[in-house]
């Protein structure tokens, strides 16, 4: 090892030889000169004084024996090597751990959320690869919950990684992957464990086993619970922006749908009152020439109940409106996917294709009680066909990609209320006894583009035209007691053919320390519209530029920079322009305008990374900005009875944001502990529009989240984490303050092998501006059982110890307040026996 110093900075950077001897160090100092320190098991350590510049140095090292009589070797729990950085997961592991995703969450510079998406120093992995292969893509979540960690050696972080071999060494990366190493004589594991339990009457049952060896892969699971345990998460793919999942495929739009109530902010185990069931089968089959034959096929089936009590406030000029409702809402849902997919993915040749068939089944029905009982329900399936095919091929040293989508959707909907709704609208006044709201859309989606890779080093030049195309059918009709009423005001059918052509020219500079990318795409977009029903209908035009610039900057291999801007101009959904009122819940009515939407904006971020994998440090400090001007504003009308109208009005309006955040992640080796602490500032202005006033909502969100885990005892761990949020929300109508806290902690006791004690709780506090304080105490507590011989385990839990029955929340927008009293899961005993596989 090769490490470099000076008398200013102290260590500045280190190096490792290869077998041949050869080494490469790179650092940066200010002074004249540097100190180079040469250190090795089998030679004398040696240090020599050279000129800070650029130049060869060979050194011989003279030869040493070290006798060692007795030593003791515990490893770095952390190593890295090339981009690769190696976690053993053993040094992170916890006596009540049970999957790889428990320890990976505990890893310093990693986050796993509630929906089991995995982030690696505040960026979204892009691969979960088991011994190099990519068995679930985007649902790794099945195997994050269910691989046991004790089957494990090492998580590895692959930073800079490219997925397609071809591109390996020629064309470099900025995304993420992780590749978890199982143990070497591990080839067959899983999960299987039974649990029954009561209050009321509970099961949890999961029979996962998995399959591993070099020329396939296999995962299968059958789970079901109506312990609060959403398998839903296991179902779906792990794609999510902003709370939704991205892309045509496995998207089914809610079109429709009952009114909710407003979750908690508590764990979701919590509350959530389900009975679920997942079957999923995945298998990977490797065959000649580096091809892959891959099925991820899945069903998952799910009823969940959902009490609460709502008081909604709606803040006037004049006046507040206030009411409450006591709500039960039932939720069933139902959904079929599978993908088959085959991939070449070698030196000469990337080709994979995708065909993927998606199903849902999915109705919801409430009840709600105000002044009388008015009963909701809503029957939302979807049907989606899609298939995706792309091919990337080298010519000389270039390459050359054909892509290829093309996805069929249809979504025929409807929400029913009994007794009718909006008698004024739609009655003349008088009582009736139904309102139905029908909603129709079926689409048919395909994005074809060839790209150009031009590499001339440190240049790379990317040339992408492409065309994207999408006819959409859109149908909307309201019914009172079966009849259809036929004013143009409450229906719409919209017939469109959406066509763009584009041309993205992508430059990119980069060095061993600087990256720096300029994205040039000019897209030309052509509507096609005709409405059967208003006067929307004709062609629109529009020439679009949203030019983008990022920059990469490496400043020692500890400290990275990085620094962005795009200009956004972006059309508006032409299923906005929906003129005929729909139904959005039993209290509100939503029509749009015989106009698209435009938004021109600007967002600059800046990011400044620290890591230094060899300590366990880990840190980043994030900030952003964005500016956005709209043409269209929605227009809010609320009368007297809390009913609400929702148009929409041509007029220019703003809206900015801006984020400030900051992580540290921390790994203390002698006291074997992982500490973090992050935070965050965001501050949101935009207009809106109440009852023809115009007004401002501006918002500022703090978030503090302080943690630690510590291991260092043999027979204690301990765990504690507090999080506190303020949100200060201002308007025209009111002012408002909200302070969340949450302290969660857990503590371990292993008297023995054999005999494991929990005790885990969550202490949470909401305060309202003007509303009474929320203060609830949860507590879990388990005994594990590990006979001395065999291989079954059993276990004990009793949750929600002191049986608390609800959760307060508050919930505001721009024009209201909510107050949701949300039923908790009651005190539940379970006994589950699993077994090791």
């Amino acid at each position: 090892m090769a490490i470099a110093t000076d008398t200013s900075q102290g260590i500045l950077n280190y190096s490792i030889s290869d077998n041949s001897g050869q080494y490469k160090l790179s650092y940066t100092s200010s002074s004249d000169s540097v100190f180079i320190a040469f250190k090795s098991l089998n030679f004398k350590d040696t240090i020599v004084g050279l000129l800070n510049q650029s130049q060869k140095f060979d050194i011989k090292l003279l030869p040493d024996v070290f006798e060692i009589k007795e030593v003791s070797v515990r490893g770095n729990p952390i190593s890295v090597r090339g981009d690769t950085i190696n976690y053993v997961v053993n040094a992170f592991a916890k006596a009540g751990d049970r999957s790889v995703g428990d320890v990976i969450s505990r890893m310093p510079g990693f986050e796993v959320t509630e929906l089991g998406q995995i982030y690696y120093q505040g960026k979204p992995i892009q691969k979960y690869y088991i011994e190099g292969m990519d068995l679930l893509e985007k649902r790794y979540a099945l195997a994050n919950k269910n691989l046991p960690h004790k089957s494990v050696s090492s998580v590895e972080v692959l930073q800079n990684h490219q997925p397609f071999k071809m591109l390996e060494d020629k064309m470099a990366s900025d995304e993420t992957s992780i590749n978890i190493k199982l143990k070497n004589d591990v080839a067959v594991t899983g999960t299987m464990y039974a649990g029954a339990g009561f209050s009321p009457m509970l099961h949890d049952i999961n029979l996962t086993p998995m399959l591993f060896n070099k020329k396939q892969q296999i995962i299968a699971t059958w789970q079901s619970n109506n312990i609060g345990e959403d398998l839903n998460t296991q179902h779906q793919p792990l794609v999510f922006s902003n709370g939704e999942l991205q892309g045509y495929k496995n998207r089914k739009p809610e079109l429709l749908g009952i009114l909710q109530l407003s979750k908690p902010q508590i764990d979701k185990e919590r509350y959530l009152d389900n009975d679920a069931n997942l079957v999923s089968y995945n298998h990977l089959l490797k065959i000649k020439n580096g091809t892959e034959l891959k099925i991820n096929s899945s069903f998952y089936h799910d009823k969940t109940n959902e009490e609460g009590k709502v008081e909604t406030s709606y803040f006037l000029d004049s006046d507040t409106v206030t009411f409450s409702e006591i709500t039960q809402n039932k939720h069933f849902n139902k959904s079929l996917s599978t993908d088959l997919k085959i991939t070449q993915n070698e030196k000469k040749r990337y080709l994979t294709n995708k065909f993927s068939i998606n199903k849902f089944w999915d109705s919801e029905e409430g009840l709600i009680r105000n002044q009388g009982e008015l009963v909701q329900k809503a029957e939302t399936p979807h049907f989606s066909l899609a298939n995706d095919f792309d091919i990337l091929l080298p010519v000389k040293q270039n390459f050359v990609r054909f892509y290829s989508f093309v996805d069929y959707n249809n979504s025929p909907q409807h929400l029913s209320f009994s007794p009718g709704v909006f008698e004024d609208v739609l009655n003349n006044g008088q009582p009736y006894g139904q309102t139905m709201q029908n909603f129709i859309e079926r689409n048919l989606v395909t994005h074809n583009f060839i790209q150009f890779t031009l590499s001339r080093k440190p240049w790379i030049f990317e040339t992408e035209p492409g065309i994207r195309f999408e006819h959409q059918e859109l149908e909307t009709s309201i019914e009172r007691d079966q009849n259809l009423l036929l004013a143009d005001s409450l229906g719409n059918n919209l017939n469109w053919n959406y066509t763009e052509l584009y041309l993205s020219e992508n430059i990119r500079f980069e060095k061993s320390k600087l990256k720096l990318s300029l994205k040039l795409p000019f897209n030309f977009q052509n509507y096609n519209i005709r409405d059967k029903i208003h006067t929307s209908s004709g062609e629109l035009q529009k020439l679009l530029f949203t030019p983008s610039v990022n920059l990469k900057y490496d400043l020692n291999g500890f400290w990275i920079l990085r620094a962005g801007a795009k200009y956004n101009q972006q059309m508006g959904e032409v299923s906005l322009l929906t003129q005929g009122y729909v139904f959005s819940s039993y209290r509100q009515l939503k029509r749009g305008i015989d106009q698209l939407a435009v938004k021109n904006g600007m967002r600059y971020n800046l990011k400044v990374e620290f890591k230094n994998p060899i300590s366990g440090f880990f840190s980043t400090l994030g900030w952003s900005v964005s500016y956005t001007t709209n043409n269209l504003l929605l227009k809010q009308q609320v009368n007297e009875r809390g009913l609400l109208f929702y148009d929409v009005v041509e007029k220019d309006n703003r809206s900015n944001l801006q984020n400030l955040s900051f992580a540290i992640n921390q790994y203390l080796s002698n006291w074997q502990a992982t500490v973090d602490f992050k935070a965050n500032y965001s501050r949101n202005k935009k207009e809106y529009l109440l009852n023809n006033q115009l007004g401002w909502l501006r918002n500022k969100v703090y978030a503090f989240h302080p943690g630690i885990s510590v291991n260092r005892w043999k027979k204690v761990d301990l765990e504690y984490s507090y999080a506190l949020q303020i949100i200060d929300q201002t308007s025209q109508q009111a002012d408002i303050s909200v302070v969340d806290q949450k302290h969660s902690g857990s503590i371990f006791y292993t008297p023995e092998k054999r005999h494991l004690f929990g005790l885990s709780g969550e202490y949470y506090s909401t305060k309202q501006s003007g509303q009474h304080n929320s203060n609830v105490l949860f507590a879990n507590f388990s005994y594990h059982l590990k006979p001395s011989k065999g291989k079954l385990k059993y276990k004990l839990e009793i949750r929600n110890i002191f049986n608390h029955s609800e959760m307060v929340r508050y919930y505001n927008s721009d024009i209201s307040l909510v107050r949701s009293n949300y039923s908790i899961r009651p005190r539940q005993f379970l006994v589950t026996v699993s077994l090791g596989l």
